[in-house]
């Protein structure tokens, strides 16, 4: 039986030695914390609960195959619930906004808040999305890349004229809504991706539609269910966990994996080792020295994340929601070009005691806040993380009501934080999406040497929890078709 190792235990490393070991491989799973689910975190403080990473699930689809793939019902691992409202939008100018997967509610909001000159712009946006969504997916997300050689093809080259794919998202959803607020509601997802509106490129879009079309999920119980899930599917099939072991080096003879070093000088053999790490921290840290160690990556943002304690109760807040400056436009741009710590950020509120009442003792709030920052190749954030609190509280106190003396704790994650778990640069949503670092161009799930592999955000097909259960996917066909089956269950 072919043994591999996976080194690292995020939703990717999870999703992936779950999957091999139903496939018939013998399956150790490494993780140096003593915790499980990488950016997908839990605090747990004083009777309040948070996830401090990701804290909303969107298209299913990808987690719905994983469990029908590994011949599993998802209801009884997993119970997401839809949101309605899926979020409300605070703008600077007092305007508050509801967001909706309902068709009907969203003509009725829109018409209402805005003009009802802008609903046909915005029923068109949700036809063309659907459709983008439905033939991009298919050709260019679940598709193992060999070269640059696989976009020249013509299914991929008609669908990049079709959907005028690498046109800028910013601009052109100018085409469907005119009013600005609406250009803001329906292009700021790049932001779960660490990307900015204004420099994206219109494929992107589709993940508007994924939380306007398909919309937002929360698990009962929390995000970390989620890992729970994964971690039962994994003990089911006979995945070895080893928590709070360091791997320090991936063992390479002769051009192929041979195992790897660990931080307390034993080794693990292995025929096969997948990597669920930040890439450019694999090939600095973990591989032999190649062309990729002195490769440039682009990182995404980062982000200042806040767990506060709250003793009292902020009804103007839903479950998710989001906060806009006074200049959306110069936001993104301190952010992504002057790389500097806005002014006046835009920022992510949740309060998912919304949904899970015993998230929060009677009476309290988990307020989760979320602001996106420069990545440490700018200014680190991490100086200036009470500084933007004070900020964000004050635009607080006017959308919500909150006051300062009700705070009981507040525990931070900073830009350091970010780094000290491996990712680089402390980019929080790994390896930037722009262009040249997506599809063909994206890191590789296969290293320069034999038997090595990658899973997770920075590999393909990208960022975000469908993405990185799709790069699971992937990951196992690969092996399957390169190393050979496990022995089959």
């Amino acid at each position: 039986m072919a043994h591999i190792i996976v080194v690292g235990g995020g939703i990717g490393g999870l999703a992936a030695a779950a999957r091999l070991a139903h496939a018939g491989y013998r399956v150790t799973l490494i993780e140096q914390r003593y915790q499980l689910g990488g950016r997908v975190g839990l605090l747990q403080r004083d009777g309040f609960r948070f996830d401090t990473g990701p804290t909303l699930l969107m298209m299913l689809d990808p987690l719905e195959r994983f469990f029908a793939e590994t011949h599993r019902r998802m209801e009884d691992y997993l119970q997401p619930v839809l949101l309605q409202p899926s979020y409300r939008v605070f703008y600077a100018d007092g305007l508050r906004f509801d967001s909706s997967p309902c068709i009907a509610t969203m003509v009725r909001e829109i018409a209402k808040k805005f003009s009802s000159a802008e609903v046909p712009g915005y029923l068109r946006l949700m036809a063309d999305l659907s459709l983008m969504l439905h033939e991009v997916v298919p050709t260019f997300v679940r598709h193992n890349y060999r070269s640059v050689a696989d976009l020249l093809g013509i299914q991929p080259i008609r669908l990049l004229w079709k959907h005028r794919l690498l046109s800028n998202l910013y601009r052109r959803i100018g085409y469907y809504v005119r009013d600005p607020k609406l250009r803001m509601l329906f292009t700021f997802q790049t932001m779960y991706l660490g990307l900015s509106p204004l420099q994206a490129p219109w494929v992107y879009a589709i993940l508007t539609y994924m939380e306007s079309g398909e919309g937002v999920w929360f698990p009962r119980g929390g995000m970390y269910e989620l890992v729970r899930a994964l971690e039962r599917i994994g003990v089911e099939e006979g995945v070895q966990f080893v928590l709070g072991e360091r791997v320090e080096e991936v063992l390479i003879d002769g051009g192929r994996a041979k195992g790897v070093r660990l931080a307390s000088g034993s080794t693990l053999s292995a025929d096969i080792v997948v990597l669920n790490t930040d890439v450019p921290t694999a090939y600095q840290k973990l591989l032999p020295d190649t062309k990729l160690r002195r490769r440039r990556w682009r990182n995404s943002c980062s982000a200042l994340v806040y767990c506060i304690g709250y003793k009292g109760q902020l009804p103007a807040l839903l479950h998710h929601n989001v906060h806009f400056s006074h200049d959306f436009e110069r936001n993104l741009n301190d952010i992504f070009v002057r790389k500097v710590v806005p002014d006046e950020p835009s920022f992510y509120t949740c309060l998912s005691v919304r949904t899970e009442p015993s998230d929060a003792p009677d009476g309290c709030e988990n307020l989760y806040v979320l602001v996106p920052v420069p990545n440490r190749s700018g200014q680190d954030a991490t100086d200036v993380a009470n500084a933007v609190l004070d900020n964000v509280l004050g635009r607080l106190e006017n959308d919500a009501g909150l006051q300062r003396e009700r705070i009981q704790f507040v525990q931070s994650v900073t830009a350091a934080d970010w780094e000290a778990m491996g990712l680089w640069e402390g980019a929080a949503f790994g390896l930037s999406h722009d262009f040249f670092q997506s599809t063909c161009f994206r890191p590789s799930n296969r290293a320069p040497f034999a038997g090595v592999y990658f899973v997770g955000a920075s590999t393909v097909p990208g960022n975000g929890i469908p993405m990185v259960l799709i790069s699971a996917e992937l990951l196992q066909r690969r092996i399957q078709t390169e190393m050979g089956n496990g022995i089959t269950k």
